[in-house]
């Protein structure tokens, strides 16, 4: 995806990432990171970086103006995470019912080129299932294909 992003800093084993959201209302400091779940199953997390509390804030709502920058810029880190960790699976769910449907709305809008690099599933009613275009989820895995090399 050649989409405009943001520069990332990254721990050395590629399960952090950092950046800064700089549009109108200021500089945001963004952070996402890779958890373990289950072996070899990882929950991205990310939102803004709360000082107060030395964490990461996924509920918040800062509406910088650079949406799909940011989004490239959490694309990016996937790929980067997935290349180094090879085999696992990513589990993404938003904070909200709203996030999870952003989340959604890029997935679809760049689907021909993240369907050639990960296979996606939706969480949907209970069940889990091929991704599908238009479908609301609740929940997504996604997995790098196995011919594709990330």
């Amino acid at each position: 995806m050649n989409l405009d992003k943001y520069p990332v800093i990254s721990d050395d084993k590629l399960l952090s990432f950092k950046f800064l959201s700089e549009e109108p209302k200021g500089i945001i400091k963004k952070v996402i990171a890779y958890r373990e779940i289950e072996h070899n199953i990882f929950n991205l997390v990310f939102g803004d970086w709360d000082d107060e509390h030395q964490r990461i804030n996924d509920s918040t709502r800062s509406n910088n103006y650079d949406r799909d920058k940011v989004l490239a810029t959490v694309a990016l880190t996937v790929i980067d995470f997935m290349s180094a960790h090879r085999g696992v699976m990513v589990f993404a769910e938003g904070a909200t019912r709203g996030k999870t449907r952003l989340y959604q709305m890029a997935i679809n809008q760049h689907w021909q080129e993240i369907n050639k690099l990960f296979d996606i599933e939706g969480f949907n009613g209970g069940d889990w299932e091929p991704f599908v275009s238009g479908r609301n989820s609740e929940a997504f895995t996604l997995k790098a294909k196995q011919k594709v090399v990330i």
